[in-house]
């Protein structure tokens, strides 16, 4: 597997919904400062394997509806199974193409809200990863944006690959986005926006 980014690697695959993995991510902490109210279609940016996808259904109203992008079919295929297995009639995952400037599909609805959890760092460039999803983005939503901190951590990629906090503000705000809300937890940065312009 040498060569591979990090978040390819099978073994980091399997991490992503180890207990390690649920220490440093507490969904109620971050879940439970979402207003979910009106938050219908929901785009899960780089959803990996689904480690958030029952907690959607879960915090989320009646009617809400999971969108999962991702670029690597292993994670697609494994998400299908998931959602004939858990019964999760209300989502589609589907493949995006692995750029630094993503174009989504012209099918999938305008978002109420875009989830990117630990995807946004493994960009060269944020701000065109934010700019790329922002474009389904309704004026009215919301960005809910999770990452590593650039520290050392008990589990995760190395901090060679993290990008520090203040750098990936810069590209939030960079991308026409207001923040009006972060927290920080352990080794993980959380940040709320809203869009401030039309893409």
């Amino acid at each position: 597997m040498r060569g591979l980014p990090y978040y390819e690697d099978p073994e980091y695959h399997k991490y992503l919904l180890s207990p390690q993995r649920r220490e440093l991510f507490p969904i109620d902490k971050i879940f439970s400062q979402i207003d979910w109210k009106n938050k219908i279609n929901i785009l899960d940016f780089g959803m990996g394997n689904g480690y958030y996808l029952p907690a959607f259904f879960q915090y989320g109203e009646k009617d809400i509806f999971i969108w999962g992008a991702e670029c690597q079919e292993i994670l697609i295929d494994y998400c299908l199974k998931r959602k004939v297995k858990e019964g999760f009639k209300n989502f589609i995952p589907f493949y995006i193409d692995k750029t630094e400037h993503p174009l989504l599909p012209e099918w999938i609805p305008e978002m109420d809200m875009i989830f990117c959890s630990c995807v946004l760092s493994t960009f060269a460039n944020p701000t065109l990863g934010i700019l790329g999803t922002g474009r389904i983005l309704k004026e009215d939503g919301i960005f809910v944006i999770i990452d590593w901190e650039r520290t050392e951590a008990p589990s995760g990629p190395d901090i060679n690959q993290k990008v520090s906090s203040d750098r990936m503000k810069f590209c939030i705000e960079e991308a026409g986005c207001i923040n009006y809300k972060n927290l920080r937890y352990k080794s993980l940065c959380i940040w709320f926006y809203h869009k401030k312009r039309s893409y």
